[in-house]
């Protein structure tokens, strides 16, 4: 079951890094829809490993809410907003995905050895993959200017934090899963409605020409 485990972080790691570097937002928004079913299935094979029934609940409400309802409601959106690819981000398209996974292996590298301390669950691979899909995350706000981008981003980031919590705390309540995902959907939805009315106000979805708004 630990190697279904790993192999299951590993292919989550990967798809971090294609919701991060894929140009097209539908194709980041499919990656992302298969990022979580990953997570789901983890979270599956964490109930069947462990027998904590709070997990079986956790993978049905992660199901419904981030596998079907956020990618549709980000597909709709793009669609919405007739867009297709993001502008260039800084430091470009090739050197961006570059920088955002050699800091993120970095910081993952030194993470895990904390996080291993205080987890359950003690397999070091798929906490060192908690830590990699967070810190994507967080190199998706900081290098990607689109406003899509970063709205899949904090997903990433969020996805990190319920693999970490899976994996150290797996006997957690259902309702601390719950709660994490109204907060992640209530994040979604006020981040799509500031897209659609920075969109209609600049006519693109780049945050970086907003330089009005600076000072």
């Amino acid at each position: 079951m630990a190697n279904i485990i790993d192999i299951l972080t590993v292919l989550m790691m990967g798809t971090s890094f294609a919701v991060f570097g894929l140009r097209q937002y539908r194709h980041s928004i499919i990656a992302y829809a298969l990022q979580t079913l990953l997570l789901v299935t983890i979270f599956l094979a964490l109930y069947v490993k462990y027998g904590s029934h709070e997990l079986l609940v956790w993978s049905i409400t992660a199901f419904i809410i981030k596998v079907v309802i956020v990618p549709l409601y980000l597909l709709s959106l793009v669609k919405k907003l007739g867009v297709v690819v993001e502008d260039e981000p800084v430091g470009g398209f090739f050197i961006s995905p570059v920088v955002a996974l050699s800091f993120s292996l970095a910081v993952a590298m030194m993470f895990y050895k904390v996080f291993i301390h205080f987890s359950i669950f003690k397999d070091a691979l798929p906490l060192f993959a908690a830590s990699f899909i967070f810190m994507m995350g967080i190199f998706g706000f900081i290098l990607r200017t689109s406003f899509i981008k970063q709205i899949l981003s904090y997903c990433l980031f969020e996805n990190g934090i319920h693999l970490s919590l899976a994996l150290m705390a797996y006997t957690s309540h259902e309702l601390v899963e719950v709660g994490i995902l109204t907060d992640a959907v209530f994040a979604v939805i006020i981040m799509s409605i500031l897209a659609k009315r920075f969109y209609a106000s600049y006519g693109s979805l780049d945050t970086s020409k907003a330089v009005n708004l600076r000072g």
